[in-house]
């Protein structure tokens, strides 16, 4: 007998985190977005994440004929102003998409949201789903900004043509996260206090970039410590443009994140710093950088262009005021 559709909160049981986990893990890992999850484990983390730090997040399953056919879930956009803001994500089967099922979850979100006093609701989607992308605009909202996946054939590249792009550093010292290590027993705490007043500048409206724990953030450096470039003043670190190995890919890097002091800016430190990177993969036969950039940061853009980085579909982020 066939059993009527419903929406119904989430539970937090081995059942309902199973379920979740097999649609997550049905898509690419490159459809995975911003705080998403590929497995109930992480789907658990996820949660107690959010719970930890008293925000435990709200979600919602779909059922077909008694099976889990999709998702929905929202918490606040606690750690940037302004408030109100929640950050919404919504998952449907792939075998069960193009049923409404996704506009129903959208609703039951939509409708707890308002209750609790909500000012804005923000949601990604890939910039080449047009099926997922006409249906929110029509819904009322407002694309903020893009962000776009780059790669580089480090094979290809000739950066010859940028031989005078040191000659501007003055007393400013490239080193390495491996070097300062050895340098400076102090290089911890003041490339902790470098990141996280960098992390602040992202131009990405509300992004989730609080400061993360040091303890996590001591693993996260000491991934690939040769190949994380430092700009230094006398003692200060004022730059920095790191890479980490690809999770996919032995024969890729990921640049995680290229960016400079503000008082620094203008000297052409990133420009210096992804030369940097560059000539690692190369030496260390890397064939590909992979990276990420925003359409509201032009002058990464344009330091992209140059090198030849090629851009890739990205993800569209909205907002609906309510």
């Amino acid at each position: 007998m066939t059993q009527p559709s419903r929406i119904r909160r989430f539970e937090p049981i081995d059942a309902d985190y199973e379920a979740i986990g097999a649609i997550a893990a049905s898509f690419a890992p490159d459809q995975i977005y911003d705080f998403e999850f590929r497995s109930a484990a992480e789907a658990r983390a996820l949660d107690r994440a959010f719970s930890d730090v008293g925000q435990p997040l709200a979600r919602y399953l779909a059922e077909e004929n008694g099976r889990v056919a999709g998702y929905a879930y929202a918490f606040e956009i606690a750690w940037a102003p302004p408030p109100g803001r929640y950050w919404c994500v919504i998952r449907v089967a792939i075998d069960d998409q193009r049923k409404g099922i996704g506009g129903r979850l959208y609703e039951s979100t939509l409708a707890d949201l308002v209750a609790l006093g909500a000012q804005a609701i923000q949601i990604e989607a890939h910039e080449s789903l047009n099926e997922l992308v006409a249906p929110l605009r029509r819904r009322g909202f407002r694309e903020l900004l893009r962000s776009w996946p780059f790669t580089l054939d480090t094979r290809q590249c000739d950066t010859s043509r940028f031989a005078t792009a040191f000659d501007h550093l003055g007393a400013l010292e490239i080193t390495t996260l491996a070097a300062e290590q050895a340098r400076d027993p102090g290089w911890l705490p003041k490339l902790y206090e470098l990141h996280t007043a960098l992390s602040r500048d992202v131009p990405i409206p509300g992004h989730p970039l609080p400061a993360p724990p040091l303890e996590w953030f001591a693993e996260h450096v000491a991934s690939l410590p040769e190949a994380f470039f430092i700009v230094r003043d006398g003692d200060q670190y004022v730059a920095e443009s790191y890479l980490h190995r690809s999770e996919d890919s032995p024969d890729a890097l990921s640049q995680k994140v290229t960016a400079v002091r503000r008082e620094y800016r203008g000297r052409g430190l990133a420009l210096a710093l992804k030369l940097k990177t560059i000539a690692f993969a190369q030496r260390h036969g890397y064939a590909e950088i992979r990276t990420g950039v925003e359409s509201n940061n032009p002058a990464m853009l344009a330091i992209n262009a140059r090198l030849g980085f090629v851009q890739g579909p990205g993800l569209i982020l909205f907002e609906k005021r309510l």
